[in-house]
């Protein structure tokens, strides 16, 4: 999918202003004119096709990147499983290898990454950040983001997601989906509330029996490289003592909930780790502030600008309009303690910035100040600025009353809402205001024909439509119970029930998939493929009072910028 699907819906119609429609029309033509799109299921890398490659004994190095350039002094030990190193793959820049053998169906990384979405950019600044859409950022209805925006939702994956490399055929990892949770976090509590993403836990699975030494290759999408002018080119194999003497280990930290107040997910050490040694490579993308913007349209019609929650995972300085975001493994979850302070970022020898450019690649290094424990939390200092908006934030902050018991995630776990109500029951007794119900459908050829003759259709649901690109909302229409004799226990048999749903379009869903204006499809669906959603720019990252600042670099920000 490209921005020319563009989708002009809110939440549970096809209704739009022509406010709204002038407003996505004019937001369409920027972005075609910018070439900022990006395709289903695709992510970006580092594959550029206007580089020379010296390649001997196995190992193909640009002659005219530096940062593919061999890495010296940080050999990965041998506990390490997964390591980041020179590309296999002519013209792949860097490239994730696994230093161990994999079985297929074995979760590559149980640490899991954090997805951050991106929802609806200003489309007068959105070109700041070009080379992140192009090249590095997902469509966000395959990483849950559907209704996190209006007119167009991306993902950020850092880790794996943002650094293995793509092919069309042959990839060896699959992507799961992410959970979502606020970790305790809520709105009516927490000033940290809105300041974190609530998706995280994302992992990959092994999709083919691996070896040591192999690279880790993940699918881009049927069109990527076509789009890009891209080949795939020629995957050189590398030894695994190649990879433990050059690679920078990916699996030194592991996230968890911070032992922080307020800051939701924190980095931890799985291993002890030394003195002086590289906790994790962070290699940096540069965008312009602006970027950030958001441009809200309302569905009436009303406009609003406030700031991507990216921001609170980017570098930056209070004297520049640029931002260095950050896409290394686990590194986005290491947060600020000015006394307690472990870990440092000093520039790859090679990567310090010349000259200004936000199409430019960096790389960074977190390198420990003093021997850290395993289980022992990750600690930056943000500097001073960072801690007194901090502290400014939280001293002002008070509780959006809004809508302050329910989350969609927590009533999706439990129990009293495991029977769901029909249309006619909500009616005397409704759901909170900003929830609805989702459903995992999508229509088949046969169901497509149907709409195509008659006003009025019933579809088919099968189980394996149960994936994040086919939820879209539904209205509970009938619940069809289970016999009384059933001796299995209650939430067994709630979730067996079987519930006849009318099915709805959502926002940034793909064209083939969308209901014709004045149709209505219905279709029998199990408890399983539905689920409470959050209406668009009601979730907390979408919060009026959320927390928003870049991460202060202090003396290592590049002084020309």
């Amino acid at each position: 999918m490209t921005f020319a699907t563009l989708l002009l819906q809110n939440n549970l119609n096809d209704g739009s202003s022509s406010i709204t429609k002038l407003v996505m029309l004019f937001y369409l033509h920027v972005v075609l004119l910018t070439s900022n799109h990006v395709v289903d299921g695709s992510s970006v890398n580092e594959n550029n096709t206007d580089k020379a490659h010296q390649c001997g004994d196995g190992i193909c190095i640009s002659s005219d990147d530096q940062s593919v350039a061999p890495i010296q002094h940080n050999r990965a030990s041998d506990e390490c499983t997964l390591v980041m190193a020179p590309s296999g793959l002519e013209n792949g820049g860097w490239g994730i290898f696994t230093l161990t053998q994999r079985t297929k169906d074995e979760v590559l990384n149980n640490y899991g990454d954090v997805v951050i979405q991106i929802t609806d950019p200003n489309p007068h600044t959105a070109a700041g950040m070009r080379r992140l859409v192009w090249d590095y950022l997902w469509d966000g209805q395959l990483f849950s983001g559907h209704y996190e925006g209006f007119q167009r939702v991306y993902s950020a994956a850092p880790g794996i997601g943002s650094l293995a490399n793509g092919l069309t055929k042959g990839c060896n990892v699959v992507g799961n989906y992410p959970s979502e949770g606020n970790l305790g976090l809520d709105r009516a509590s927490s000033p940290g509330a809105g300041a974190f993403t609530h998706y995280g836990n994302y992992t990959w699975r092994v999709s083919k029996n691996l070896d040591a030494g192999d690279e880790i290759f993940i699918s881009y999408g049927a069109y990527w490289m076509k789009e890009r002018s891209l080949d795939e080119g020629t995957v050189w194999k590398r030894t695994v003592s190649d990879l433990r003497q050059f690679g920078y280990c990916l699996d030194n930290i592991i996230s968890g909930t911070s032992l922080i107040e307020h800051a939701g997910r924190g980095a931890f050490a799985t291993r002890d780790l030394e003195r002086d040694s590289i906790i994790a490579p962070v290699p940096l993308l540069s965008l312009s502030k602006s970027s950030l913007e958001i441009l809200k349209t309302r569905q009436d019609g009303t406009v609003e600008k406030t700031t991507q929650l990216l921001l609170n995972y980017c570098y930056g300085h209070a004297n520049s309009s640029t931002l260095l975001y950050p896409y290394g493994n686990g590194v986005n979850m290491v947060n600020h303690h000015s006394k307690k302070v472990n870990v440092k970022l000093r520039w790859r020898e090679g990567s310090e910035p010349i000259a200004h450019s936000l199409n430019e690649k960096y790389m960074l290094e977190m390198v420990a100040l003093r021997d850290i424990s395993k289980g022992e939390e990750i600690y930056l200092d943000y500097g001073n600025e960072w801690e007194e908006a901090w502290k400014t934030h939280a001293d002002n902050w008070r509780p959006d009353l809004s809508d302050v018991k329910h989350y969609a995630h927590k009533m999706n776990t439990d129990a009293r809402f495991s029977i769901l109500r029909t249309l006619e029951e909500q009616r005397a007794n409704p759901y909170p205001e900003s929830i609805f119900t989702s459903c995992y459908y999508s229509l088949s050829p046969d169901a497509i024909d149907k709409l195509k003759i008659s006003k009025q259709s019933v579809g088919t649901y099968d189980s394996g439509m149960i994936a994040p690109k086919n939820l879209r909302p539904c209205l509970v229409i009938q619940r069809h119970g289970i016999p009384s004799s059933s001796s299995r226990g209650e939430k067994e048999v709630h979730n067996d029930m079987i519930y006849t749903v009318h099915i709805l379009n959502r926002p940034t869903l793909d064209a083939a998939q969308r209901i014709p204006r004045g149709h209505r499809h219905f279709v029998n669906v199990p408890r399983n493929a539905i689920l409470f959603s959050e209406k668009t720019y009601t979730s907390d990252q979408h919060l009026v009072n959320a927390f928003r600042k870049e991460i202060g670099l202090g003396d290592a920000f590049p002084v020309q910028w």
